[in-house]
């Protein structure tokens, strides 16, 4: 009996040593408790944008310690959207990151109904004016000024592929200020290097449909054009694919898109010049950490331009390669302009629907 009673008490023991042993585990779980982030896109694989974003999450895994990701995919039903942003509000993330100006709306509803949930909209031209959204934006007047100078310095040079006519293109997703401001900087860093030049301008009325956007680019590389800037996220795809097909020159968007091909599909990415980028994965990470930290100005908006390294044009291997010595240096000679201060680009966003008509009319072909 005696025994019994002494392994009775010993297993009292242990089960209470147990149960502390637990206890502690959780109180040092709560301590250590993760700094969770949504990461909300309608979709991944359009090698560009939302990839570029899903980058940026990556980073944070990488470079953040004690942090929780998830991406979630909302599809490209925007009805659906509003309905995402509630939920991932009501689970409580300590950020939820979403972009651009169709997706906009979707996050500020979201951001009224729930005050104490923190956003980030990584790229929205203007602020939503709210106390618990951080928002971005890159300019993109000047990504595509330093794509147009690219282009311009292409077209009638000495690059195997490039013909006498100064005639180059640009394919955007669809005709809005957000893609009109790359139009207009592309235009007019363009026309610093030829006053002279015309641009072919198109639009495929969205940003998935790889196979109209491959048309238009077809139907403007056989009227003349050597190359094509392909501003129009997954749809731009279509645009690369039609430069591989014709042997002609593309400029990508967003992302350093020839490298992106460089493994799988080389000959896209010798076709890929460079790639007007803004650095969305950079900023994802910049601004997570200092959420994190709390040091993040909630109801802040900032612009990120070339001066500061927001945004560029990718210099790699195939840059390298494929522009002569005389491209590289009028390339050279205008970002050196723009880093100074010296050259005004127009954007977009300051003209009213006819003034950009008569923009692209200007330098119709």
């Amino acid at each position: 009996m005696r025994k019994k009673i002494v392994v009775f008490v010993v297993l009292i023991a242990i089960l209470v040593s147990a149960a502390f042993a637990g206890g502690k585990k959780e109180a040092a779980g709560t301590a250590e408790k993760s700094f969770s982030v949504a990461l909300l896109i309608p979709y991944l694989g359009d090698q560009s944008f939302f990839d570029l974003a899903a980058a940026g999450i990556d980073l944070v895994n990488k470079n953040v310690p004690g942090v929780r990701t998830r991406i979630i995919e909302i599809g490209t039903d925007d009805s659906k959207w509003e309905s995402y942003f509630f939920d991932a509000a009501e689970q409580g993330y300590d950020v939820i990151l979403s972009c651009n100006w169709q997706i906009a709306p979707h996050l500020n509803a979201a951001a009224k109904q729930y005050p104490n949930q923190k956003f980030i909209n990584f790229d929205i031209e203007t602020s939503p004016e709210l106390p618990n959204v951080y928002s971005m934006f890159y300019a993109t007047n000047e990504i595509g000024y330093l794509c147009g100078i690219v282009a311009a310095a292409t077209t009638t040079s000495k690059m195997p592929l490039a013909n006498p006519q100064p005639l180059v293109g640009f394919i955007g997703g669809m005709d809005i200020p957000g893609i009109n401001d790359f139009m207009v900087g592309y235009v007019e860093g363009a026309r610093a290097v030829n006053p002279g030049i015309k641009v072919a301008v198109s639009y495929v009325g969205g940003f998935q449909d790889v196979a109209t956007a491959k048309e238009i680019a077809l139907n403007q590389y056989k009227a003349g054009c050597d190359v094509i800037f392909a501003c129009a996220g997954n749809a731009g795809n279509g645009v690369i694919d039609a430069a591989k097909e014709l042997n002609q020159y593309v400029i990508g968007v967003d992302s350093d898109q020839a490298m992106l091909f460089k493994t799988s599909d080389p000959a896209k990415s010798s076709k890929i010049i460079t790639s007007g980028y803004k650095t969305i994965d950079q900023t994802i990470l910049q601004a997570v950490q200092k959420a994190k930290d709390g040091n993040l100005s909630w109801g802040e908006h900032v612009k990120y331009t070339y001066k500061d390294a927001g945004v560029g044009i990718a210099k790699n291997e195939f840059y390298e390669s494929a522009l002569t010595s005389e491209a590289k240096a009028a390339v050279k000679a205008q970002e050196d302009r723009l880093k100074a201060g010296s050259v005004k680009i127009p954007t977009a966003f300051e003209m009213d629907a006819a003034a950009v008509s008569a923009f692209r009319d200007a330098v119709k072909p």
